[in-house]
């Protein structure tokens, strides 16, 4: 009975060892031949990764190679052409208005686009251009760089502008009766029947800002005349009938209705205060001081007349087409004599510098700087 109770025991024990010898050796057998399948799966992931890291790369490359194909093509694609073309310019009848209608002419003919004159004002124009309601306008250069800056009265940039000529430079001139003893000096005006041209001239706001440098302020009580907006011709005409006391603008010393005036009633230019020139060239950009010698209107400017002068220059919009740009800047500055009949050859810088007043950071239409890299005037 005990022999068989401890061949029982010997056959439990051996049992319960093969039991713990196949949990301790078995799992031990398990983990070395999971440790392969892990690093196998390991691979699979880190391929799998890296096919991904790689289509994803690939993509990236396709959306950089679409987005330089994109900007390629818009850098390349053609610019705008328009059915017609408008040069905007001054009030009608005026001197811009006639410069206006000649480089009209020399649109039509250089670019094969019909073309015409249309009016506008040195002030306004910069806005006809940036809201696209023109392509072409004169702009005094000043002005023009104000506005794409959108300083000054012009309340946001106009990014729209490239600036195209420069093509003659005029003085800002203050008219009173040579017969008029009351007026003598810009102070004088103070209580005086004015025009000063129209809302929307630069010559308007030019005036505005040589009377404030004064102290006359239009809409103060340091001013108690009166004053008229109206053109060049009408402004003029009203001197002449002495419906007026003075007038001023932008005018060339050798304009025919000034120099009829300066026999018949007779006019005088007023020197303005050179104390207080350089508050006018802070308010408006671009002028120059001058000085108009005696007897260079006439024979009976006895002293030398102290003013400021602007240079008009031609404006576009920058998406014109660039040949269409590069034709009609180079016809301008090849037929620069045909224009000289509204504003003198001596005022004009067309051939002597046809960026004058434009400034170092205005953008030049590319047509522009073509031609004049072709000329030697942009290196």
């Amino acid at each position: 009975m005990k022999k068989g109770i401890g061949i029982l025991l010997s056959l439990t024990l051996a049992v319960s060892l093969a039991a713990c010898g196949g949990q301790g050796g078995g799992g031990a057998a398990p983990a070395q031949s999971q440790a392969p399948a892990q690093t196998e799966a390991a691979g699979e992931t880190e391929k799998a990764a890296g096919e991904n890291e790689k289509a994803a790369g690939a993509g990236t490359e396709e959306a950089a190679a679409a987005t330089t194909e994109k900007d390629a093509a818009e850098s390349q694609a053609p610019g705008v052409v328009p059915e017609y073309l408008e040069i905007f310019s001054g009030s009608q009848g005026g001197s811009w208005y006639q410069v206006g209608a000649q480089l009209a002419a020399i649109a039509q003919e250089a670019t094969g686009v019909t073309s015409k004159v249309a009016a506008g004002g040195g002030a306004a124009n910069p806005d006809t251009l940036q809201d696209g309601q023109g392509y072409f306008a004169l702009v005094y250069s000043g002005v023009g760089y104000q506005a794409y800056l959108g300083e000054g009265d012009y309340t946001e940039p106009h990014d729209e502008l490239n600036a195209v000529i420069s093509m003659y430079s005029l003085p800002f001139l203050t008219i009173a009766l040579r017969s008029d003893d009351s007026i003598n000096s810009i102070y004088d005006l103070a209580d005086k029947d004015l025009s000063l041209g129209k809302a929307g001239q630069t010559g308007y706001v030019i005036a505005q800002a040589v009377l404030g440098a004064h102290g006359i302020d239009l809409d103060g009580d340091s001013f108690t005349g009166m004053n008229s907006m109206l053109g060049d011709s009408e402004r003029m005409d009203m001197l002449r009938d002495r419906q007026l006391d003075a007038i001023t603008g932008l005018l060339p010393l050798d304009n025919s209705t000034l120099q009829s005036m300066s026999m018949t009633p007779g006019i005088k230019l007023i020197d303005m205060d050179p104390a207080v020139m350089g508050k006018v060239q802070e308010a408006v950009p671009g002028l120059e001081k001058i000085t108009i010698p005696a007897k260079a209107f006439d024979e009976y400017q006895e002293t030398d007349i102290q003013t400021l002068a602007a240079i008009t220059s031609l404006y576009c919009r920058k998406d014109l087409d660039e040949e269409l740009v590069y034709n009609f800047t180079k016809a301008i500055y090849e037929q620069a004599e045909t224009l000289y009949q509204y504003y003198g050859e001596e005022n004009s810088v067309i051939k002597e510098d046809p960026l004058a007043g434009i400034d170092e950071d205005m953008p030049i239409h590319p047509g522009a700087e073509r031609f004049y890299k072709e000329i030697g005037v942009i290196q």
